[in-house]
């Protein structure tokens, strides 16, 4: 074969298979689960007081949400927010339902930072340190 030849084959074996690689169809798919890759270190900083609570006044605690009286569980303290820790909601709403996260939108929508602080403190106890 010419050079040419080789080339040109080369170039749209590369093409359709780069083509192939980057259509990514969410259609029919099953969201994937959020992975949280935790360190002792970052668990160890991982608190209530320090981290934790900053995080659920900030993204959850929103009116109508979880705040004061709310229906959907009261965040704005430790035993309310303890209630859906120990029933087990809190995780299964945060990491283990893609297609319906909580927090949903907006300001709510937590940084992989935030999962980890969180996910260390679940797997920790969820204590009121």
């Amino acid at each position: 074969m010419h050079k040419k030849h080789i080339a040109a084959i080369s170039f749209i074996f590369l093409a359709t298979t780069a083509t192939f690689i980057s259509c990514d169809k969410k259609v029919g798919k099953v969201p994937e689960k959020k992975v949280v890759v935790v360190t002792p270190s970052t668990c160890d900083s991982s608190t209530f007081s320090q981290k934790i609570s900053p995080i659920i006044s900030n993204s959850c605690t929103t009116s109508g949400c979880h705040d004061s009286g709310s229906g959907n569980g009261d965040f704005t303290s430790y035993s309310g927010l303890k209630v859906k820790v120990d029933n087990g909601s809190l995780k299964t709403r945060v990491f283990d339902t893609p297609d319906n996260p909580m927090p949903p939108t907006g300001n709510g929508v937590l940084s992989n930072q935030q999962l980890t602080y969180i996910k260390c403190w679940l797997d920790n106890g969820a204590k009121n340190n």
